[in-house]
């Protein structure tokens, strides 16, 4: 694999730095104005979307932020953006992905008519492509009318479309027609089926 080169270390620093400040007033803010600042980021999911999903209440979630593991959580993510390969109307990255069946493959073999979104499915972290095939089955069991795999224990196609926590995108002959933001609190499942519609019209 190697060391990343030296400009990508830098900006991997600045991130560090900006993530850690903003952790550090975070947790200041949180504990100084627990209210305004619960009430902030109420506000925030509302306006995202998040508030309405009832399996997903703010109990759960409002006080892990500004945690080490939210602080952890975070760098990954800003870390990963920093190699986003793709580009709306870009090239589509085939990274190999997994069927359920163990079948190793490429994400291009599922470019196809069908993709259906549903609610959430809660799924834990995974130590191996087990773990992570059998966490897919729990999307079987909601009967996407989409394919469902899985990424390597790599996360090639994570890192490759910079989709952690999430990410929409839509993806027709090996090209990106839609690029959506990071997830949860930038994307919008709206544009994709505008996206989707067009197509089909």
């Amino acid at each position: 694999m190697g060391l990343p080169p030296p400009g990508l270390w830098l900006k991997r620093l600045w991130v560090l730095f900006q993530v850690a400040l903003h952790v550090a007033i975070g947790k200041v803010l949180l504990t100084l104005f627990p209210r305004r600042v619960k009430k902030n980021i109420l506000a925030m999911g509302e306006k995202t979307g998040m508030t309405r999903n009832p399996h997903f209440s703010h109990e759960n979630w409002i006080p892990t932020f500004f945690s080490a593991q939210y602080f952890w959580f975070i760098l990954k993510v800003r870390w990963q953006r920093l190699e986003d390969m793709t580009e709306q109307g870009g090239l589509a990255p085939n990274c190999p992905v997994v069927r359920l069946s163990g079948e190793r493959c490429s994400i291009w073999d599922f470019m196809q008519d069908g993709w259906a979104f549903k609610n959430n499915v809660d799924i834990r972290n995974h130590r191996n492509l087990q773990d992570r095939l059998q966490a897919a089955h729990l999307l079987l069991d909601r009967s996407p009318q989409c394919p469902v795999v899985v990424d390597t224990m790599k996360n090639q196609s994570s890192s490759c479309y910079a989709a952690l926590p999430e990410r929409l995108y839509v993806l027709q002959e090996g090209r990106i027609l839609y690029k959506g933001k990071p997830g949860p609190w930038n994307y919008h499942p709206e544009e994709v089926r505008a996206v989707l519609e067009k197509l089909h019209s």
